[in-house]
């Protein structure tokens, strides 16, 4: 059942969420007041491409007018509490501390069918209802102020829709990255016709190769 507008947030996320490590936190409903959009940003700081992307979120974060919500994937206090300071957001009561947020942990990767990490998915702040789940890939894009603003218009212009309605992407799986793929080379055409070049010049060095060897043979 999709959680009530009035307390989705403490639904999800606890009745405290942490501003920062080693500390009792803060009440989690009253933490996104002011704020349209929420990012739930789960991460880990033992894995590598966590540790490429948090920086261009930082940049993302301090450019515009979001919350994100850190998921941590780390084992141990240290670790957690090590990554977690270079953050300037919010984070979720690590798994590691108890079986209660251990269990609301992983009913909140169920939910939006965490697969991989870094995984970023978009709320609306005020409803808790499901925006986007490929906000990693867009955040990436997102080069200059400009793109910024426009990413942000459009997770605000799409329609919201309670989580238990939304049709998501199955994380990593192959359907999903050749839809991927198919996308990234659709907006880039320039793109594909350097992949065409590269396999046909490829090829007509493969087949001179090939003749070359079948030369040498008729000599011997």
């Amino acid at each position: 059942m999709a959680p009530k507008a009035a307390d989705w947030s403490t639904e999800l996320f606890g009745s405290k969420i942490l501003t920062k490590p080693k500390t009792s936190g803060v009440p989690t409903a009253s933490s996104l007041g002011g704020k349209k959009l929420v990012l739930l940003y789960f991460s880990a700081s033992w894995c590598p491409p966590c540790k490429i992307f948090t920086p261009k979120l930082i940049e993302f974060y301090n450019s515009c007018d979001v919350e994100v919500i850190f998921v941590s994937s780390d084992r141990d206090e240290k670790s957690f509490s090590d990554y977690f300071a270079k953050m300037p957001w919010l984070a979720m009561f690590p798994a590691y501390m108890s079986d209660e947020h251990r269990e609301r942990q992983g009913k909140l990767a169920d939910m939006f069918k965490i697969q991989g990490l870094p995984s970023v998915i978009v709320l609306d702040a005020k409803t808790g209802h499901f925006i986007a789940d490929n906000a990693r890939t867009e955040v990436m894009e997102a080069s200059s102020d400009a793109s910024k603003k426009a990413l942000i218009q459009s997770w605000l212009s799409k329609e919201a829709v309670p989580i238990d309605q939304a049709i998501l992407s199955s994380g990593g799986s192959d359907s999903n990255l050749i839809m991927k793929i198919f996308m990234f080379f659709a907006k880039r055409p320039t793109y594909l016709f350097g992949v065409l070049y590269f396999v046909k010049q490829l090829m007509r060095y493969l087949e001179e190769v090939g003749k070359g060897e079948n030369a040498d043979q008729k000599e011997l």
